[in-house]
């Protein structure tokens, strides 16, 4: 039992970080009027903030099972920062394909090096978050959450501080002075 359960992870271990690491994708060749249209199920727009400007548009397809393929594959597009092929995230099952086509959108928008945020946005922000990984079991994930978490919860609290001691100093502005 425990070698089978060793084994089951090791076997996940080997196939899930090359697939976390290459994110399974591949760069198809532009679409053609010959080729399956592709159908874009969201999009999202980023403004480009280096000296080209301009607008990013990410767009992201249904899941598919191509005829004669052995797993699901996701299409994505990024147009606006040079190269508009359109790749494809990859997986076993449809909602992973399509979870690891938007982890190949965060690391092409980071690797880049192109800074872009949410159209309209004031911080450099796409939408585009990392992905904590499983891949090394769920006691690594919930470390690597807890982590996150406790850094989120910190920058919270000093927010709120800071909220209270300019709330402070306003009433102590306002407060009117008897002597």
């Amino acid at each position: 039992m425990l070698e089978q359960d060793i084994n089951e992870r090791t076997r996940e271990a080997e196939l899930v970080p090359e697939s976390i690491r290459k994110l399974n994708m591949s760069t198809g060749a532009k679409t053609t009027p010959k080729a399956k249209r592709i159908r874009w199920i969201a999009e999202r727009r980023l403004e480009r903030r280096d000296a080209a400007g301009g607008i990013v548009v990410v767009r992201i397809g249904s899941p598919e099972w191509p005829p004669g393929a052995e797993e699901w594959r996701c299409p994505y597009v990024i147009e606006g920062l040079g190269d508009d092929s359109i790749r494809f995230a990859h997986s076993n099952e449809s909602m992973a394909a399509l979870q690891n086509a938007i982890q190949g959108i965060h690391y092409d928008l980071e690797r880049s090096g192109i800074p872009v945020r949410l159209e309209g946005a004031r911080k450099d922000y796409t939408g585009f978050s990392p992905f904590v990984t499983w891949t090394y079991g769920r006691a690594f994930q919930q470390r690597l959450e807890k982590i996150l978490l406790d850094e989120e919860t910190k920058l919270v609290q000093a927010k709120c501080e800071r909220r209270e001691r300019q709330e402070a100093r306003r009433k102590a502005r306002k407060k009117p002075r008897t002597e």
